[in-house]
């Protein structure tokens, strides 16, 4: 990813001289739109976008986080995935700003990613892979916030302040969930909910802790959550009923909406599983008493945890106070247009878009969860099960054996073909036995290993890997060179320097 992204600064480089963020504006202009530009573009994507945790370069970030500590988890969603959020919004409010094929390409990628994470985390029975399956779905939404910004052009105020808004609210959500789960595995040292189960009942402070970081990652009305979802979803509406008046088709944004919906109701879905095996089923037989022996949270994580969760609900409570400002805070760095109109937050047809979302969960726990999801054990508890498809599994299918087996055969192929073509002069300072030549007993195992040594050095100074090494060699002596004339010009332009003062002073030369 770092080099995918380090190769789309060098095309800016080229192309406007600089790498300052108005450059790329002015690196459009001077494409004109031209395939360099969405090259570049692509790059910078799939850098960014790796660290952002994207389809199809979200592989990394379900396996991270279950092995990572706690606060190292709270962090990872938090900030290192915003900073990849953060690269992509750079690029597309001022590369690509109000690009209209830019959008498309960035809604796929993003659009994928939304419902993706949301449907693995439905499957996920590990707590904090389905909360790392969770981030990648969050993310989903914040980049098909930044695709909105471009299709929507100058009307974009309401993508713009959805996408900022999701991005903060995430990090504060995760923070708590993160925590939490965090709490959970430092006294249990477990994650897998069938072994965690149970654990949260009689816990009131710990219940209401992650019950404000599930209201708020669901979408809940009066939550912070909801604010930005609705933000995301209305701009989604509004691009509709612009094309509506245009005359065009709306097809594929109605599909978006409906996915959208999807999205917000998987994550329900997830949420509720998670709550209820921890705070509301029964725990394993003779863990319950020492749950309730142990003391779970010191005095400073009741203070981190219970000071975090209080702002999930304040903030939602007051958006136009707090959530509004906020947005227009960001609002000059993005370039988005300013909202004509207050957003009623709590408008019947804004509550309508999160009740549906609400209804999906809650249809999805019922009938797939409970039913599909789980089954009876051998002391007749109804226990999680994994059910998702091995064969779907992108890291063990493509990228595995793509860099382990696909690659190197590649390399190697290459690396026998430059050999065959690039041949290598054959040093010959070793004495070799001539044709007639009568070679005594005792001497043949010299010749022989001479004869060996030259085959050898034909190899070494015939392969690729030498080729490499020699014009690594030669970078290093013609580096070494410009520092040494730097040098030399540096102590000449001094000396020059003296002399114009001398002269300006009207003082002799010596």
């Amino acid at each position: 990813g770092g080099l995918c992204a380090l190769s789309g600064i060098f095309m800016i480089a080229a192309g406007t001289g600089n790498l300052s963020m108005d450059s790329l504006e002015q690196f459009r202009k001077a494409t004109g739109g031209t395939w360099p530009l969405y090259l570049a573009g692509v790059l910078l994507l799939a850098g960014f976008g790796a660290k952002a945790g994207m389809y199809p370069l979200h592989v990394w970030l379900p396996n991270a986080h279950p092995v990572a500590p706690a606060p190292a988890s709270a962090l990872l969603s938090g900030i290192l995935t915003k900073t990849g959020v953060f690269g992509i919004l750079a690029v597309t409010v001022t590369m690509f700003r109000h690009d209209m094929a830019w959008g498309k390409v960035l809604l796929v990628p993003g659009a994928v990613t939304m419902v993706l994470g949301a449907i693995l985390a439905v499957f996920s029975i590990d707590l904090k892979r389905t909360l790392a399956c969770s981030s990648m779905s969050q993310i989903g939404f914040i980049l098909t916030g930044c695709a909105m910004q471009c299709l929507l052009g100058e009307e974009n105020g309401l993508a713009v302040s959805g996408t900022v808004l999701h991005m903060v609210n995430h990090s504060m959500i995760k923070l708590v969930l993160f925590m939490a789960a965090g709490c959970i595995y430092m006294n249990l040292h477990k994650l897998d909910l069938n072994e965690i189960r149970g654990y949260g009942r009689n816990k009131p402070f710990l219940m209401l802790v992650f019950a404000m970081g599930a209201y708020g990652i669901c979408g809940i009305p009066l939550w912070n959550g909801y604010v930005s979802k609705t933000l995301l979803h209305e701009s989604i509406v509004e691009y509709i009923e612009v094309l509506g008046a245009q005359g065009a088709d709306a097809l594929p944004f109605q599909v978006l909406e409906w996915a959208f919906l999807l999205a917000g109701g998987l994550t329900v879905a997830y949420m509720a599983k998670l709550f209820a095996a921890i705070f509301l089923e029964k725990a394993p037989m003779g863990r319950e008493r020492d749950d309730r022996e142990k003391r779970y949270a010191g005095t400073a994580a009741c203070f981190a945890l219970g000071g975090s969760a209080c702002l999930l609900p304040l903030m939602g409570m007051a958006p136009h106070r707090i959530m509004d400002r906020m947005a227009d805070i960001s609002r000059p760095f993005l370039r988005g247009a300013q909202v004509p109109h207050q957003v009623e937050y709590f408008s019947e047809v804004n509550l309508r878009g999160a009740c549906i979302s609400i209804s999906i969960g809650i249809l999805v726990y019922v009938l797939f969860i409970r039913r599909y999801l789980m089954e009876t054990g051998e002391d007749g508890t109804r226990v999680y099960v994994d059910r998702w498809p091995v064969w779907l599994n992108l890291e063990d299918r493509v990228y595995r054996p793509l860099v382990l087996a696909v690659l190197p055969f590649l390399g190697a192929v290459l690396a026998r073909c430059v050999n065959g073509i690039c041949e290598g002069p054959l040093p010959l300072f070793m004495k070799r036995p001539e044709k007639n030549q009568v070679v005594a007993p005792g001497e043949s195992s010299r010749f022989f290993r001479q004869a060996q040594d030259v085959r050898l050095l034909h190899m070494i100074y015939s392969s690729m890997g030498y080729g490499f090494m020699m014009l690594g060699a030669g970078l290093i002596l013609m580096t070494a060179y410009v520092l040494f004339l730097y040098q030399i010009l540096h102590v000449d332009k001094k000396v020059v320097s003296h002399m114009i003062n001398y002269l300006r002073d009207g003082d002799t030369l010596h």
